[in-house]
Formats: structure tokens, C-alpha cells, sequence
């Protein structure tokens, strides 16, 4: 049995056992919960629920949750009683994110959260795995979203940086504190001489990183150190929001998200597709290489989505349809 929940998140239940993702457990019988990843949309407490330790860590820090989070790696199979297993894969999003395959005597379900498939310069790409069932995230399942190739995109950020700079203004970027945020850190680290300044969410965001082997070099909004660097002018800024930066230097913001790929947002100079997700012909690769018997797809583009592939000869069904 599978359900969407009111809030957005996926139940299922086998064997008398009550699995939710990205959700809270239900309060009935043998019941566990599983996040996959930190962003605030995918989080939830309250009951017993797995987690990888990064993702525990960044709902933490960075959303500063509580609750009884089971620690689980990468690899790792768990046992839920009544002959059920779960077992935590890779789904390369960002720092930690899990998919859950789900195995029964009757069910053998993976859930892949959000999903990338090819690698970053702080994750790796999403593990491939044959299951019966597959629960696959369509967020930019649509083919009017083929993103360029990674290298281009920052190749094209780089660029605007050093011309933003050579006007003398500060170059900023609005991108999501969990994962897109340290992505650009890590490219300005290594690419270019320029401090880096983050706002406190992102800060909060990149010191677990750092705690999990990541190494990134950036100072702090409101510290004496990044006030003297956004003095100097030789410094980007990244922040999940736009906001005043404390700055007499003019400053240009860029959004940093794959749905800039068609559209322009207001107030922004500049806009770049880079995304932790997968995009339309690399959904399309993810789902022949697993080659799961049954499909459901939710988010984004799911109706659509599932229709291709129901041409392309799989049985799939959009979870925003039933």
C-alpha cells in the first residue's frame, strides 16, 4: 500500500510495517520515518526516523530541530521487523541525502528523494539500483529543462564574477543555503583569489560540511574579517536570501537555480541554472538504467513526466494523479 500524505511526503505499509518519507511516522503500529535529505521542505520530526548523520546534523544546525533520529550510512540495511529491511543509497543532491529502498516479502520500492546523477565539486553521483519499484522525484521533468553542461554553467559564473568586480561592485548570490550554497564556495576557493563572505544560514550550513571533510574557505556575515573583506571589494557573497549586505560598494545579485534556465528574476543581474537536481534526459537515463517494473512520480512535472515514460513502455502513474 502506497499514499501520499497531506503533506507532501510518501507512506507505505508492509507487513504490518508503516514507512514514511520525508514525513512524520504515523502513530500506528510499527511505525518509522525516513528523511532524506536537510532541505526544509524534506524534513520532519517526531517518531522514530532515519536519517544519515549529515543530514541529522544539518537539521541541527542549521534548522536547529530536535527528535529521535537514528543515524544510518550509506550502504547500510536496517531491520524493521516482520521480515522488512531498509537499506540507505546515495541520491547525490547534496551533503547526506539518501534514497531508502524499501524490501519485503512482497515489495522491493525505492524512494530516491531528490536526485542527481552526475557528480559536483561536493557530492557524488546518485547510486543506481534495480528495483522492482521505483519512486522517482520529477522536478525538472520536462524537456524544455536540459541543463548545460556543469563546466559551462561555472565557466559562465566565473566570468561574471571577474566582470562584476573589474566595475567595481560586489558580486552576490541568492542560492540555497543546504548544498547549491557550498557548490559555489567550493568553485570560488578553487578557481579563483577572492574571499569569500556567506550570510549566517549559509555559514551554519557550511560549517557542517567542514565537520563532514568538505574543505571550505569563507568568512562571516557581521565578523570584522568579512566586513574588511567586503570593504576591499575582492570578495563574492552568497546568501539564501536577498538582503542588504553592509557594504558602501554597489552590489549585483545573481540567482543560482535550474529554473534560470527560462526565466529572469526581478531585482537580479544575473541568473544561473545550477542544480542539485537531474534534469529531463538524465531522469530519463536514471530510470532505463534501473529499469523498475512499476514507476510512481511525484513533484514538478509528474504528470507530464510519467507520460513519457509510459510511451517509452514502462508502467508509471504520477503520485499527483492518485
Amino acid at each position: 500500500m502506497l499514499r501520499r500524505g497531506s503533506d507532501g511526503g510518501l507512506r507505505i505499509s508492509v507487513q504490518g510495517v508503516h514507512v514514511s518519507f520525508d514525513s512524520p511516522p504515523s502513530r500506528v503500529g510499527k511505525s518509522v520515518g525516513c528523511v532524506s535529505h536537510a532541505h526544509s521542505d524534506h524534513v520532519a520530526a517526531g517518531g522514530r526516523i532515519f536519517a544519515t548523520h549529515e543530514t541529522i546534523e544539518l537539521m541541527r544546525n542549521v534548522w536547529k530541530m530536535t527528535g529521535f533520529f537514528k543515524p544510518v550510512r550509506y550502504g547500510e540495511t536496517v531491520d524493521l521487523g516482520e521480515n522488512v529491511s531498509l537499506t540507505v543509497l546515495n541520491s547525490g543532491h547534496v551533503l547526506g541525502s539518501a534514497m531508502f529502498r524499501v524490501m519485503g516479502d512482497d515489495m522491493d520500492l525505492v524512494y530516491t528523494g531528490d536526485l542527481n546523477t552526475v557528480e559536483t565539486l561536493t557530492t557524488k553521483p546518485a547510486d543506481i539500483v534495480d528495483a522492482e519499484t521505483l519512486v522517482i522525484e520529477s522536478t525538472y521533468g520536462h524537456p524544455s529543462y536540459v541543463f548545460p553542461p556543469r563546466t559551462e554553467t561555472t565557466a559562465k559564473i566565473l566570468k561574471w564574477v571577474s566582470e562584476t568586480i573589474a566595475e567595481g561592485a560586489i558580486p552576490a548570490f541568492k542560492a540555497y543555503s543546504i548544498g547549491k550554497s557550498q557548490e559555489l564556495i567550493k568553485l570560488f576557493n578553487e578557481y579563483t583569489k577572492l574571499e569569500v563572505v556567506v550570510g549566517k544560514t549559509v555559514s551554519r550550513a557550511s560549517q557542517t560540511y567542514v565537520e563532514n571533510g568538505i574543505k571550505l574557505d569563507y568568512t562571516t556575515v557581521g565578523s570584522k574579517e568579512a566586513a574588511s573583506t567586503l570593504l576591499s571589494g575582492e570578495a563574492v557573497y552568497i546568501d539564501s536570501q536577498f538582503r542588504n549586505i553592509p557594504t558602501h560598494r554597489r552590489v549585483k545579485w545573481a540567482a543560482v537555480t535550474g529554473w534560470a534556465l527560462h526565466y529572469h528574476f526581478s531585482g537580479f543581474s544575473a541568473g544561473f541554472p545550477l542544480s542539485s537536481h537531474a534534469d529531463y534526459l538524465h531522469l530519463l537515463e536514471y530510470v532505463e538504467q534501473t529499469n523498475p517494473n512499476k514507476i510512481y512520480v511525484l513533484h514538478g512535472f509528474s504528470k507530464y513526466f510519467a507520460s513519457i515514460l509510459r510511451k517509452r513502455g514502462f508502467d508509471a502513474v504520477s503520485l499527483d494523479e492518485t
